[in-house]
């Protein structure tokens, strides 16, 4: 009888599972090789985490051509409000004004790009915006949240009528025909070189009242100073002797625009908290991970397993901050899309100090702080960071290696094909996160090996 392929194969495979099975395992194959001290064995463990509450001093606001103006009243958080103060240059590289120029309306426009309520039924409830001219010029120095006061810009109000903000995609307010009399007198050079042109126009700085006392609610406009312009319209005599009428645009924070806000949330601040974990963007109250705590949390954990702290090779470590659903989607308008550690950074050139997401946050394959609605968390991952903070002497440990745990956002640079990650000055949120006394409460997970 003639044999079928199929009765081959399976010849074959009956022979090769008898071969396979007379084959022995030697799981220590090798291990004579490997130094004893450098045995190691993948394991975990999870700490309650130690979470205080905690305002920045100062923070740096100074956004790329964005200003967020307006005022929040909330029970939780009290008063939080916000100005801006910006460069102003001009958008033409050479300005002529003509023969004779004179003034035929000075304007200035604001295009919106974000507005934040807390209150739905307020998205555009009127508020009044006045527009003042700065006295100061804007620099490096000038970049946090604190660092303009009253006394940096002239009290005159250059605002001519339209005052009030609906809301609406745009604003626009007539300003003081005089000081569009004083852009026509401001020499040629002076116009075509913007660093001599700020130094004799400082900028304008724009401020918003305040909610009626004792009433909650109010808005937080955040406009797009890229769209947004100064612009004069003026009328001049040409080469014929012929009066013209042209127009001449003013750029807005193309070289600095800062926010300058301040918060009512101080009184939350505690060195533990127990209740609840409360964030609030841009200069509020933050989670805040004191780094010596956690340096001493772990140097005990390293005594409990009777080993030397720098024998523990940290492979993973990530924050969990767990939070509740009310029952109620629009609960997420007002949380922070992205939440991630920071710390306080200072520049190498100067002492400006600013705060900075963990270098962890650039890794795509780690957990990126972004909101899991699923999970009900924000998770953070602090590998590198806790590792370098093992190797550290406990002496050497202060407060500028502390966590703060802020919103964060990135950038695509499509230039450089790069993103670049930072702490988020631009948009305002509220996070309700739970406190260290919650059945759900924030924790580190850890996956580490112990070098034998």
């Amino acid at each position: 009888m003639k044999k079928t392929g199929v009765s081959y194969g399976l010849a074959a495979l009956l022979t090769l599972s008898c071969l396979v099975s007379c084959i022995t395992k030697d799981y220590t194959l090798g291990s004579a090789l490997v130094p004893s001290n450098q045995d190691i064995s993948i394991q975990t463990a999870t700490f309650d985490l130690p979470v205080a509450l905690k305002m920045a001093d100062s923070l740096q606001t100074a956004v790329g051509q964005s200003a967020t103006i307006g005022a929040i009243r909330t029970e939780r958080y009290g008063l939080y409000h916000s100005d801006a103060a910006m460069a102003v240059t001009a958008g033409n590289d050479s300005i002529v004004w003509g023969k004779d120029p004179s003034v035929v309306n000075l304007k200035l426009t604001l295009y919106i790009d974000t507005a934040m309520v807390v209150n739905a039924g307020e998205r555009y409830i009127p508020q009044n915006l006045y527009v003042h001219r700065l006295k100061v010029r804007l620099d490096s120095t000038l970049i946090f949240n604190n660092s303009l006061t009253a006394a940096d810009y002239d009290p005159e109000v250059l605002s001519r009528g339209g005052l009030v903000f609906d809301g609406g995609s745009s604003y626009g307010v007539e300003l003081d025909p005089k000081v569009g009399e004083e852009l026509l007198k401001i020499p040629m050079e002076t116009l075509d070189d913007d660093e001599a042109f700020m130094n004799v126009f400082k900028g304008l700085y724009i401020r918003c009242d305040d909610p009626v006392e004792g009433k909650e609610g109010g808005r937080l406009n955040t406009f797009d100073l890229t769209s947004s312009y100064m612009a004069i319209t003026y009328d001049y005599t040409d080469d014929d002797g012929n009066r013209r009428r042209g127009v001449q645009n003013f750029t807005l924070g193309e070289y600095y625009s800062v926010n300058i806000c301040s918060s009512g949330a101080r009184y939350l601040e505690q060195p533990l908290a127990a209740d609840a974990l409360y964030m609030e963007g841009i200069c509020g109250i933050k989670p805040h991970i004191s780094a010596a705590t956690l340096r001493s949390m772990l140097d005990d954990f390293a005594a409990a397993q009777q080993v030397d702290i720098d024998r523990i090779l940290i492979a993973k470590a990530i924050l969990v901050f767990p939070f509740e659903y009310n029952g109620d989607y629009k609960q997420f308008d007002a949380y922070a899309p992205t939440l991630y550690a920071c710390q306080r950074v200072k520049a190498s050139s100067d002492s400006l100090i600013r705060f900075s997401p963990l270098d962890e946050i650039q890794d795509e394959t780690l957990e990126s702080g972004a909101i899991d609605r699923a999970n009900l968390t924000y998770t953070t991952n602090i590998s590198q960071y806790l590792q370098k903070l093992l190797s550290r002497t406990p002496g050497s440990i202060t407060a500028d290696d502390d966590l703060w745990i802020m919103p964060t956002l990135s950038v695509y640079n499509s230039y450089t094909s790069a993103t670049y990650y930072y702490a988020d000055y631009l948009y305002y949120s509220q996070s309700l996160l739970n406190g260290t006394a919650d059945a759900r409460h924030p924790v580190l997970k850890l996956t580490y090996a112990i070098l034998k």
